[in-house]
């Protein structure tokens, strides 16, 4: 039997520093695209943005305060699931995390593991990669710069994750674009990521859009500009199993130990598998 998920891509711009204003956004969006489609993603740390640190410590809320009630709330009213990004305290910890919240409250969070160069000064890197299972689907979180090593789809991909939802605020053009077509392609699975949009205050930095759905052989199926738009697809997870008929990659990979290269002779290093 086939199955289908319609998910919503929101390619929006975000107000860094203005959590009200960008909730505000997504409800509007959530209204809209949330009784017709099963999932919505949006971008990295949408909820606040990219302000100074300090500012960023101000707008951090534990996983169960107000901001995961709100959205546990809109999630319920219009029967969907949201996946966005916002900024965690733990203790005196800040991260860089995003969630995915439906109907039945918040079903997964996950911690950005790579930070971007200077991204330490505002959050803590986080330790895990996670996935869950999601309306009988195995699903897994990343965030932007995450995408950019191999190993991370590869962990997640590990636990059996069908659709890896990336949440982005990338600026360099296509990186991203041939990132996220390899991470599909070479782990036979669904990727889909939503960057943002908008220029960063006091930077010369403009994000560039250009959000996009992969399927498991690395196509790219909906794809965005660089102007604001909500894009929709219907992903067909029958596709998954047909792209390992002939190979599958993680079950035939022989992979290296993990332990240092040796050399077995001068100016020649092995690792062994």
């Amino acid at each position: 039997m086939m199955k289908k998920i319609d998910i919503a891509l929101a390619q929006l711009i975000c107000e860094d520093g203005k959590a009200e204003n960008n909730l505000a956004r997504l409800d509007h969006v959530v209204d809209e695209y949330g009784q017709s489609h099963d999932l919505i993603l949006f971008p990295e740390t949408f909820i606040a943005g990219f302000p100074p640190p300090e500012v960023c410590r101000t707008l951090a809320e534990p996983l169960d305060g107000p901001i995961v009630k709100h959205l546990e709330r809109k999630a319920r009213e219009a029967d969907t699931s949201i996946v966005v990004g916002l900024y965690e305290k733990e203790g005196e910890n800040i991260y860089n995390t995003t969630v995915l919240v439906g109907p039945a409250g918040l079903l997964l969070s996950y911690r950005k593991v790579h930070l971007f160069p200077g991204e330490e000064k505002a959050v803590k890197a986080g330790n895990c990669f996670r996935s869950c299972n999601w309306q009988g689907t195995k699903v897994g979180l990343l965030i932007c710069y995450d995408i950019e090593y191999p190993e991370t789809a590869r962990a997640v991909a590990s636990m059996g994750t069908e659709l890896l939802l990336v949440t982005d605020g990338n600026w360099e053009g296509p990186v991203h674009r041939v990132a996220v077509q390899a991470r599909a392609q070479e782990n036979q699975m669904f990727v889909a990521l939503t960057n943002r949009l908008g220029q960063l205050e006091d930077e010369d930095i403009t994000f560039c859009g250009e959000s996009v759905i992969v399927d498991p052989y690395g196509r790219i199926i909906a794809e965005a500009g660089r102007e604001e738009e909500v894009l929709s697809a219907s992903l067909d997870l029958s596709l998954i199993q047909e792209s390992k008929q002939q190979y599958d990659y993680l079950k035939e990979r022989r992979v290296p130990l993990n332990i240092p290269s040796k050399e077995i002779e001068k100016g020649v290093w092995e690792i062994k598998i």
